[in-house]
């Protein structure tokens, strides 16, 4: 189901780039709704035409080839090699979305201070000004992931490491409402959308619980190593900036 769930998980890639739009308040919500409709759409009509010329029993056996299966029955040999085609195109598409977007997650982070060695995550390029050592980062982090780990099973967990944080940003909304009256963007239908949002999450976090609990300890583990991290270098910033304080009022 988690490895499913990632296919849909292209709208918060358009949310990291909303600093770099002209008009976010107008494309980002466009982009997000189209976006989801879309690949939907497209996802459901498959489905549909799946079971509607598989057995259901073939479709068991099948398991990830049934799609390919499909399109050899429809097409003959062409088909499965358009489909093969197709799917090596959109893994390049996610691709180079996701080395687009993810950098800029963690140069908005080293920004903050809120990661090691921020002083270089945050160097820009002179003219195309791209995080290029945060792409760096990145791109090292991933690879030793991709070795260290099943793909596969990597996925699913990253998955369930997405949604846990995905649940503490929707919870957000109700704290940004509550305490922000000037607001760029505006939840439609809320509090439905922001609830509903949460218990889908929450759905998706306790099933993974129960199916991988052992799976759900290390990687929940790897997320805790940063806390220390994060409040050493957010105590070293205050450290900092009280000595800078303190420097500037002997002065005067």
């Amino acid at each position: 189901m988690l490895a499913t769930l990632f296919a849909y998980d292209g709208w918060i890639l358009i949310a990291n780039l909303g600093g770099e739009m002209k008009n976010p308040q107008k494309v980002l919500p466009q982009a997000i709704i189209l976006g989801i409709t879309i690949v939907l759409t497209i996802y459901t009509l498959i489905t549909v035409g799946i079971l509607r010329f598989i057995p259901a029993d073939l479709i068991e056996r099948l398991g990830e080839d049934t799609t390919t299966y499909l399109a050899t029955k429809a097409f003959g040999n062409i088909g499965g090699k358009l489909l093969t085609l197709g799917i090596i195109i959109s893994m390049f598409g996610t691709l180079n979305g996701k080395i687009i977007t993810f950098p800029r997650i963690v140069y908005a982070m080293a920004k903050r201070n809120d990661l090691p060695f921020s002083s270089y995550l945050t160097y820009l390029t002179p003219k195309g000004k791209s995080p290029i050592v945060a792409t760096i980062f990145i791109t090292v982090l991933a690879t030793l992931m991709l070795v260290l780990f099943d793909p596969d099973r990597l996925s699913d967990l990253c998955v369930f490491t997405i949604y846990c944080f995905y649940i503490l940003a929707f919870f957000g909304i109700f704290k940004l409402r509550r305490e922000n009256s000037n607001r760029p963007f505006s939840t439609p239908l809320y509090p439905l959308v922001p609830i509903v949002a949460i218990l889908g999450g929450l759905f998706i976090v306790v099933s993974e619980l129960f199916n991988d609990p052992a799976g759900v300890v290390l990687f929940l583990g790897i997320v805790a190593v940063g806390l220390p991290i994060f409040y050493y270098l957010k105590r070293k910033e205050k450290t900092s900036r009280n000595k800078a304080i303190e420097i500037n009022e002997n002065h005067d």
